[in-house]
């Protein structure tokens, strides 16, 4: 399937609509990472709670710094969920759970959270999805905004919502 151009822009600004001013209250591991944000709805559409379920490589601050937290002398240790977990806590214990800003580059997403913490989420993986924001609806009536590793996706957005 192919998202136009026009149809590409729509789901960042949904996207980016839906998280931008919430705020990530809980952490859940089980396989995949799911990060659970709420914030007050603007309109009938836009659910209170939304899951960002993440099943690609990401990580917290700069590729580089972290590719090095990440190693040990002797190798790679395969440490990152560890890491993630640890600096996700570290996010949620210091209260910098605040989304301020989202921007989609060339191969990740990256969401700003307050005290200058930045979650980058690459747009590949070896699954069906890299990332899908959605709420906890029935299926059908699920609001959700998902990246399948070439296109990014939306299900039950208003066209006149953004």
């Amino acid at each position: 399937m192919y998202i136009s151009e026009s149809q590409y822009i729509f789901e960042k600004q949904a996207f980016k609509k839906l998280l931008i001013d919430a705020r990530m209250h809980e952490i859940v591991y089980a396989e995949t990472f799911s990060l659970i944000f709420y914030q007050a709805p603007e309109n009938d559409w836009m659910p209170e709670k939304m899951h960002l379920i993440i099943d690609a490589p990401f990580w917290v601050g700069d590729k580089s710094n972290w590719e090095k937290l990440i190693q040990e002398e002797e190798g790679i240790i395969e440490m990152e969920d560890n890491m993630i977990a640890y600096e996700l806590a570290n996010i949620r214990y210091h209260n910098l759970i605040g989304v301020q800003k989202i921007d989609f580059l060339e191969k990740y997403l990256c969401i700003f959270l307050e005290g200058e913490k930045v979650l980058s989420i690459a747009y590949y993986n070896e699954s069906d999805y890299a990332w899908i924001l959605e709420d906890d609806k029935d299926l059908q009536e699920r609001v959700i905004v998902g990246c399948d590793g070439i296109e990014i996706f939306s299900r039950n957005i208003p066209a006149d919502a953004i």
